[in-house]
């Protein structure tokens, strides 16, 4: 994945992870050391390596239990039957065509443009060749990102750990269509770019990354923004920062305005459909910021009943990430920080967003959308570990890290009931807190939606959200549910009084969460 290195000039600096390959090994294991290192060096040993991640590829694609296998997109067969593939995929028959309409756009068009240009040799499959090469870029974007502080011998173990530890996760994400799939690529690469290079060419990279990802996903390429900031700012000349910065945003306001022009040529207005839905339909922040963090990271029990999905008991490596992030912004500064912003950044969009939930991450497969932050957090946790653990910063990270999991083995948060005006089938005056629960038990979940709000109908996601585990009717209502009378008219049958409540925090060792982090 990367050719043959020049050896440093005498007097330059030995960047740390080809210093000290060997100190105090074995002799005879420090030779197969060396030798290994410095064949991965050779640019064939890259080539080899890359085939390897396709073979792999391949025979996941090929073996996936919903492959379309040759049936024509239209019949909806494997996972052409879901709604988002099933989008891609008749864009891209369009786009093919060179036309599209409204009923063919749906997502933003990038995507299914990388279809469209293998749509008439597999049309069945037409996402197949484009996703193998993001895949490979993406795993040679990691590559490169590893190596800043990783040997190649020691980048080639963590990735095929990380590949071997995350199995389930990787084929959800890479092998069925999404179009994350080429923003983690641009997400990834920028995140290299950022730490690797500067100057002028630094920021023309990023804009261009920016602008094509906003063709495939117009909120990623928002994410840009805190390494496009620091690539500016670190040019060593004024006229060099006004020059990039006015030159950086023409480029991304033409990309946006082409956009919005197509968008009012097949719909009429600057937006598309789906993206007001999302932005204004769902929305963001309608529930606790805490209260996500803690469902998607550490318990996805209460209110939902879910038991798997929380990362940090799935993937307990996640907690080593503090002191992975202190020893990167210890050796790259502000480059760093300014990756690592922008992680941060997409994933706090999407946690936030009122359709993530614990009950999707798995159930449907929402995991997709964090999986390419994970490969450069277990890169950074290795890092720290192999390199870092001398610095003192670094292990201040890993008492931080324990202390978090305690923390994380023993936090609730609890149902607390509250006094409620209730009546048979109603709620007569809904406490002002949220989000809120209503339990309507021994109701079956169907009679969802007849609840009305003040007489108004809800929006799931946006207003209220319910489990997906078997359950009676459960309703948790959003900081944007506004109203206080909750009912069902009469012909809907629900005669059983309703309880409400909210949550508490509370600290309380729980012998579950041991168990599971055991397994």
């Amino acid at each position: 994945m990367e050719p043959e290195e020049d050896r440093p000039a005498a007097g330059a600096q030995v960047p740390p992870a080809q210093r000290d390959q060997t100190r105090g090994w074995w002799p005879g294991l420090a030779t197969i050391v060396a030798r290994g290192e410095s064949g991965l060096g050779h640019r064939l040993a890259g080539w080899l390596l890359l085939g390897l991640v396709a073979w792999v590829y391949i025979s996941a694609y090929r073996h996936h239990e919903l492959l379309p296998s040759g049936a024509p997109g239209e019949l909806r067969t494997g996972w052409w039957c879901w709604a988002d593939q099933f989008a891609y995929w008749k864009s891209a028959a369009e786009l093919a065509q060179f036309r599209l309409t409204a009923a063919g756009y749906f997502y933003a068009p990038g995507y299914p443009a990388l279809g469209a240009l293998f749509f008439k040799l597999t049309p069945a499959n037409p996402f197949f060749v484009p996703n193998l090469l993001l895949v490979l870029g993406a795993a040679a974007a990691g590559w490169r990102f590893a190596r800043r502080w990783l040997s190649r011998l020691q980048t080639l173990v963590i990735g095929a750990v990380f590949v071997a530890g995350h199995q389930e996760m990787l084929v959800l994400a890479l092998v069925i269509p999404w179009n994350t799939i080429a923003t983690q690529l641009a997400l990834l690469a920028g995140m290299w770019i950022v730490l690797a290079t500067r100057g002028p060419r630094s920021v023309w990279w990023l804009t261009a990354l920016a602008g094509l990802t906003h063709l495939v996903r117009p909120g990623d390429a928002a994410c840009f923004a805190p390494m496009l900031v620091w690539a500016v700012l670190r040019l060593p000349a004024w006229r060099d920062r006004l020059v990039c910065a006015a030159g950086g945003m023409a480029t991304l306001g033409a990309v946006v305005l082409a956009v919005g022009l197509m968008n009012r040529a097949v719909f009429g207005t600057w937006s598309t459909p789906y993206e007001s839905t999302t932005w204004q339909g769902i929305g963001f922040f309608a529930y606790p910021v805490p209260s996500k963090l803690f469902w998607v990271f550490v318990d996805g029990r209460p209110f939902f009943g879910e038991t798997a999905p929380a990362l940090l008991i799935r993937y307990p490596w996640l907690l080593l990430a503090v002191p992975g992030v202190i020893y990167a912004v210890r050796t790259e500064g502000m480059a760093a920080v300014a990756a690592l912003a922008t992680l941060a950044m997409n994933w706090g969009l999407y946690i936030n967003y009122n359709d993530f939930f614990p009950s999707g991450i798995y159930r449907f497969t929402l995991i997709h959308y964090l999986v390419w932050g994970l490969a450069p957090l277990f890169v950074l946790s290795a890092a720290a570990l192999l390199r870092g653990w001398r610095l003192r910063a670094v292990q201040l990270g890993l008492v931080a890290s324990a202390a978090l999991a305690i923390l994380v083995l023993g936090l609730q948060l609890e149902p607390r009931p509250l006094p409620a005006a209730v009546s048979p089938g109603q709620v007569d005056r809904l406490p002002a807190t949220r989000p809120l629960w209503i339990d309507f038990p021994g109701v079956p979940l169907e009679k969802m939606s007849q609840l009305r709000l003040d007489g108004q109908p809800m929006a799931e996601n946006r207003d209220y959200q319910i489990p997906y585990v078997p359950a009676d009717l459960r309703l948790l209502l959003s900081a944007r549910a506004e109203g206080s009378r909750l009912a069902a008219p009469a012909e809907a049958g629900i005669t059983v009084t309703p309880t409400v409540g909210d949550y508490v925090w509370r600290w309380r060792f729980d012998p579950e969460r041991w168990r599971a982090l055991r397994r």
